[in-house]
């Protein structure tokens, strides 16, 4: 159940954020997002798409059991995507957004581990 409710809650940010790069105007994105103009607003957009299709393979291919090999998939692949956010912060010396990527890492990998170990019925 607690795995329901952190997949549900990730998917959620991401699907908000993903939303967010893919449909508004870069002079909105700016004012949710510190390093909007530090990108194209194509390499912006595809961040969004990625991380709208990340958010929709968190949670749908296990709770429907179509492939669900691909949440623990889409969760290390979002959790790249945090390592990249990182290292765009760390570049522009902002401490508290690192360690908020540290912390959605952490939670998608127990997310992907979680699911992983059940795909495979492994009891721990």
């Amino acid at each position: 159940m607690i795995i329901l409710i952190l997949q549900i809650g990730v998917s959620s940010v991401f699907l908000y954020f993903g939303m967010l790069k893919v449909v508004w105007p870069i002079e909105k994105i700016a004012k949710k997002v510190t390093w909007a103009f530090d990108h194209s607003l194509k390499r912006i957009r595809l961040f969004g798409v990625i991380e709208v299709i990340g958010a929709l393979g968190l949670l749908l291919p296990y709770r429907l059991d179509i492939l669900p090999i691909l949440t623990p998939m889409a969760a290390t692949g979002l959790a790249m995507m945090m390592a990249g956010a990182g290292a765009v912060h760390l570049r522009r010396d902002e401490l508290k957004m690192i360690l908020l990527n540290i912390f959605i890492m952490f939670l998608l990998a127990g997310i992907g581990f979680h699911t992983l170990l059940d795909i495979f019925n492994v009891e721990m």
